[in-house]
C-alpha cells in the first residue's frame, strides 16, 4: 500500500512541477517552419500596337515590331507568326487577295540583350501555315520555328526584343487601299514542355 502511495505521490509531483513550469514563465513563444516556391513565368506584351509600314508599289517590304518579354529565368525560346496582310482588314473578303508573308526572309528576332545559344541563328523560319485569331477574324499566316535565348541579365531575361518579317506585292495591278495584319511573338521558358 505504501509503495502505491509513494508511486502515485510522485507522480503527482512530476506532473506539478511539469505543469507548473509550462505556466511559470511570463513571456514565451514557438515558431513554426514555412516555405513557399517561386514558379517559374514569363510574360510578353507588344511595345509598337500599329506599325506603319509605308507604302508600296511592287516587290517586299518589311516591318519591325517592338515587344517586351519579362522572365524569371535566363534563357526563354522565342518564335514569331505572321499574317498575310488584308485588304481593310477583312480576313472575310474573298474579292481582294491578301499580301501573302515572304517566308523566304524569315523572321529576324532580335533581343536587346540576349544571344541564341549554341551559335544558332537569330532568323526563324517559317514553317507551317497557321490562323491567328484576331479582333476581326481568323487571319491566315505562316509560324515560325523557336529559338532558344540565353539573356546576359543575372538570373532573369527582361529586355526589348525588335522582330522584323516581310511580305511580298507581287501583282502590279493590286487592289489599291490600305492592308493589314499581325505580327505575334511567341514566348516559353526553356522548360516548358508544351507547345508555344
Amino acid at each position: 500500500m505504501n509503495n502505491k502511495i509513494t508511486i502515485l505521490s510522485c507522480a503527482g509531483l512530476v506532473a506539478t512541477v511539469l505543469s507548473s513550469g509550462a505556466l511559470a514563465d511570463l513571456e514565451n513563444q514557438a515558431m513554426a517552419h514555412v516555405f513557399v516556391d517561386v514558379d517559374p513565368n514569363i510574360a510578353v506584351m507588344a511595345l509598337t500596337g500599329n506599325v506603319d509600314l509605308g507604302s508600296v508599289q511592287i516587290g517586299s517590304f518589311d516591318g519591325n515590331a517592338i515587344f517586351r518579354v519579362d522572365a524569371n529565368e535566363e534563357a526563354v525560346m522565342l518564335g514569331v507568326a505572321t499574317t498575310h496582310l488584308y485588304k481593310g482588314n477583312d480576313p472575310f473578303n474573298n474579292d481582294v487577295a491578301p499580301l501573302p508573308v515572304d517566308r523566304l526572309r524569315g523572321a529576324v528576332i532580335d533581343p536587346a540583350n540576349a544571344n541564341p545559344i549554341e551559335g544558332a541563328s537569330n532568323v526563324a523560319q517559317y514553317g507551317g501555315a497557321v490562323v491567328v485569331d484576331t479582333s476581326y477574324g481568323p487571319m491566315e499566316g505562316f509560324r515560325t520555328n523557336d529559338i532558344t535565348f540565353e539573356s546576359s541579365q543575372n538570373g532573369h531575361f527582361s529586355q526589348d526584343v525588335s522582330v522584323t518579317v516581310g511580305w511580298d506585292q507581287p501583282d502590279p495591278e493590286q487592289v489599291q487601299g490600305q492592308y493589314s495584319g499581325y505580327i505575334v511573338l511567341y514566348s516559353a521558358l526553356v522548360g516548358n514542355t508544351g507547345p508555344l
